[in-house]
């Protein structure tokens, strides 16, 4: 494991920690219902899913930066339609926690986007040889 890659895994730990903590405050200050039972499990999706991404990007950005651009948006548009179908999947087997589900869920894709973001751009600027 190289000192970049603990390095990443130390910062998306505590961001994790760091929300879990943010989300079970919440889950007792805030009435029931509003945050819903499933947000440490889409906790660790996110989290699981940001760093296989993550690796993902980081080797083809290494191998061949120019393609990187294409993984980007196909990968993307993958991840959406993975994630519309995560929720569509969510609304019928739980219609009641649909609602505090989405929210949950489009609140940490944006948080967990802004960190994988934050961390491929000091890599896409890098001067390759």
């Amino acid at each position: 494991m190289t000192n970049e890659f603990k390095h990443y895994l130390r910062k998306l730990v505590i961001l994790s920690v760091f929300l879990a903590i943010i989300g079970t405050i919440l889950t007792f200050i805030l009435p029931k219902g509003i945050i819903t039972p499933a947000m440490p499990f889409i906790l660790i999706f996110f989290m699981a899913h940001t760093l296989v991404y993550n690796n993902m990007a980081v080797k083809l950005i290494r191998q061949n930066p120019k393609k990187f651009v294409n993984f980007y948006m196909l990968s993307t548009a993958g991840r959406l339609l993975v994630f519309v179908l995560i929720l569509i999947l969510y609304a019928f087997l739980f219609p009641k926690d649909f609602k505090a589900f989405t929210v949950c869920f489009f609140i940490f894709y944006l948080i967990y986007t802004f960190f994988e973001l934050s961390a491929l751009l000091p890599h896409l600027r890098k001067k390759n040889p």
